[in-house]
């Protein structure tokens, strides 16, 4: 059977149970997809997003087999009927977890390894592999073995591996999920002229989506294993069942939709800060002549977090240093303290040492050089053991930390350790499902959830035997809208109990909507360190963090021409700034 040559993807009533499951991932999925398109696929955490992937390179069923109904093609081909091999000359998978496809001894073996098995000649696997590293950045990396590698550093080798053989269809599970805002922006820039210029067809499923909205022709959102919408960036992002379906939108769009009632005329919904200044400058200056222009600003009565107490900070480090053992310098002279019952984020670039500034917190990681103090006690005598029961870790990589064999027995696991009685055990692991979304899950082994369902089993081992100290790394990585709305929640309300919270992130705009201490680090060093909202309003102190600024920030920072404040960073206070001022120019 031939296939139209503008259609690349062809999904005819796609229905696929995994072995063992109760219910189908997917149900009578129909999609189409034009050789050249750049598609974003989201949807809810666990709605089948990761499974639809699967099926486009023959991983389901040739390698999960389960139950499959329907048919797939793609570049031509039968799925069902061609083996991986031949597929993978047309579809590259990079998978949500990059550790997943990463297996060689060095970087530049594992970008070489697929051009090898594809049977390309000697020099034109030097090119590609050549370009590779250097459009991802890491053409340092060349000579390193993987392991030794950052989150993010791993995420770019994946990204290589796959762009080298530049197939005719690149699918990406949340590929800037561990890379630094700046690092993600660069990685998405090359994929949009890979395809504008190749015209490779790109399918990425993100939840970051003010990273990713410039790019996009269109925007398919999954629910519960069926597609609910599918149409142009500017349709979805504003229609209602995009909101029922718990999915976000880019903080620009959210609050045009919010201002539209009060903004007469509003065109076309933006998608970029740019976007929204455009549309908005000309009302604005139309006011300045006006009786509106005379109006003061609404003063935004921001709402206090709790004072952290005063005393001794509950973990402090002084002039820390630390060396891996390959001779990678990660620490150089850090000084922090953290008092107790404050709320810390901790962002930066990529191999900053952020992640290994927090492993010293518990003793995972002891420094070179230098001290650290819990409570006022210096813990280089102290266990791991002994600290775990105060300072609670969830790593970056769930699978790092997951090993029991349900749901259930993860999240007990600790508490036992820790002597919990019975009773105890049950009304917190059970807490801690409700509450994380994942009581369906209870019988079920960590190993056959999603990759944002993993991570929310690992935060809530964790959080159920109630730490004073919760380090949190990357813990919005595969999270969907309305679960990180509810980790906000959750880290608010810890924080009013006096918990003291420590986030490592790459989420800006998750930052944004907390407002926490804000700490930048990059080689090493802690550059910056102050209120959310003057840090992260600062385009120089975040230039040198590899960090942007959050959406409403930047528009803000363009807008200040008309006496707006520049320390403004999420939607509620943008909105409250800006909704009288277009009531006002309507008069």
């Amino acid at each position: 059977m031939l296939k139209e040559p503008l259609t690349i993807v062809e999904i005819r009533d796609l229905t696929y149970t995994y072995p063992g499951a109760d219910r189908p991932a997917l149900r009578e999925v129909n999609l189409s997809i034009e050789r050249g398109e750049f598609l974003l696929l989201t949807g809810p955490s666990g709605c089948g997003k990761t499974t639809l992937c699967r099926c486009l390179n023959g991983l389901i069923p040739h390698f999960y087999s389960g139950r499959l109904e329907g048919e797939v093609w793609v570049a031509g081909l039968p799925v069902r009927e061609t083996p991986t091999s031949s597929l993978a000359k047309h579809v590259g998978l990079i998978f949500q977890n990059p550790d997943n496809q990463i297996f060689a001894l060095t970087v530049e073996k594992d970008v070489a390894f697929g051009l090898e098995n594809l049977g390309y000649e000697r020099e034109e696997m030097r090119r590609r592999i050549d370009w590779a590293l250097r459009v991802t950045g890491i053409e340092d990396l060349r000579y390193r073995a993987p392991h030794e590698l950052s989150g993010g550093q791993k995420q770019r080798l994946a990204i290589a591996s796959v762009l080298a053989m530049r197939p005719e269809i690149i699918v990406l599970d949340e590929p800037t999920s561990f890379l630094d805002p700046v690092g993600a922006e660069s990685i998405l820039g090359i994929i949009d002229r890979l395809n504008r210029e190749l015209n490779m067809t790109i399918i990425l499923i993100e939840h970051r989506l003010d990273l990713v909205a410039p790019y996009l022709d269109r925007v398919v959102i999954l629910n519960d294993g069926g597609i609910v919408q599918d149409g142009p960036p500017e349709e979805v992002f504003t229609s209602e069942e995009t909101r029922l379906a718990g999915v976000g939108v880019p903080r620009v769009t959210d609050l045009w939709c919010r201002l539209r009632e009060a903004w007469d005329r509003p065109g076309p919904p933006p998608l970029t800060a740019s976007e929204f200044v455009k549309a908005i400058r000309d009302r604005l200056s139309r006011s300045s002549g006006s009786a509106a222009g005379d109006m003061p600003f609404k003063t935004i009565m921001r709402r206090k977090a709790p004072e952290a107490a005063r005393g001794n900070p509950i973990i402090e480090v002084r002039d820390l240093h630390f060396s891996y053992p390959n001779g990678v310098k990660a620490l150089k002279g850090v000084s922090l303290k953290i008092m107790r019952g404050e709320f810390l984020a901790i962002m930066g670039e990529n191999g900053a040492g952020k992640t290994t500034l927090v492993k010293h917190f518990n003793g995972l990681l002891r420094p070179d050089r230098g001290e650290v103090y819990v409570d006022g006690k210096n813990i280089a005598d102290m266990t791991v053991a002994s600290l775990a029961r105060r300072v609670g870790l969830v790593f970056q990589n769930p699978d790092d930390q997951l090993f029991s064999e349900s749901v259930e027995e993860e999240i007990a696991f600790a508490m036992r350790n820790f002597a919990f009685d019975r009773d105890t055990i049950e009304k917190r692991t059970t807490w801690a499902l409700d509450f994380l979304g994942l009581s369906r899950h209870r019988k079920a082994s960590p190993f056959t959830l999603s990759g944002g369902e993993r991570k929310r089993v690992a935060l809530a081992s964790v959080l159920a035997w109630d730490p004073e100290v919760i380090v949190l790394d990357e813990p919005t990585i595969g999270q969907d809208y309305a679960q990180k709305e509810r980790l906000r929640g959750l880290l608010m309300r810890l924080r009013e109990q006096g918990k003291t919270i420590v986030i490592v992130t790459h989420d800006v705009e998750f930052v944004a909507e907390c407002k926490p201490r804000v700490a930048l680090m990059a080689e090493g060093r802690i550059t910056a360190d102050g209120p959310a909202e003057e840090i992260l309003t600062d385009p120089e102190l975040l230039r040198r963090a590899s960090v942007n600024p959050p959406e409403i920030a930047k528009v803000f920072i363009q807008l200040s021409e008309f006496s707006l404040p520049r320390d403004v960073i999420n939607v509620d206070d943008a909105y409250d700034l800006l909704v009288d001022r277009l009531r006002g120019c309507e008069g």
